[in-house]
């Protein structure tokens, strides 16, 4: 059998959990990754790609929605599809999709931070802390 995959090991920009058919869930996930190089001077250059990969698998779903938000760290494993659609003036556009599917992979190498503990709001924590040290002194 021939087969077309793919495996993209990137961080997470976004996430979308979209509803289809009745209750089932699609996860549609923005993935950047990078490669760099050191030119000839000894400079380093970087280059960030984003990849757009829809997850199907009902289980997989579940699990980057109870898991998985900005900045996690995944491995993807999964099929590519050629796909097309009409766009706004009705020409046809050819696109490449990343799907995963039952038979692909969703593997969490490092989670993100979580919405609370965000530069923001670790200040606000300290500030109150040491209020209270400084009134009980």
């Amino acid at each position: 059998m021939d087969k077309a995959s793919f495996e993209i090991i990137g961080n997470v920009g976004k996430v979308e959990i979209k509803g289809v058919k009745g209750d089932k869930k699609i996860a549609i996930l923005s993935i950047a990754t990078s490669e760099r190089w050191k030119r000839d001077n000894g400079e380093w250059n970087e280059k960030t790609y984003w990849h757009r990969v829809a997850v199907f698998a009902p289980a997989k779903v579940e699990r980057i929605e109870a898991q998985v938000q900005k900045g996690t760290r995944l491995r993807l494993v999964g099929q590519i599809r050629p796909g097309s659609y009409e766009d706004n003036r009705g020409q046809t556009k050819y696109v490449v999709e990343f799907v995963v599917g039952p038979f692909g992979d969703v593997e969490i190498l490092a989670r993100g931070k979580a919405r609370e503990e965000t530069a923001e709001s670790k200040p606000s924590r300290r500030k109150a802390n040491s209020a209270d040290t400084s009134a009980n002194a």
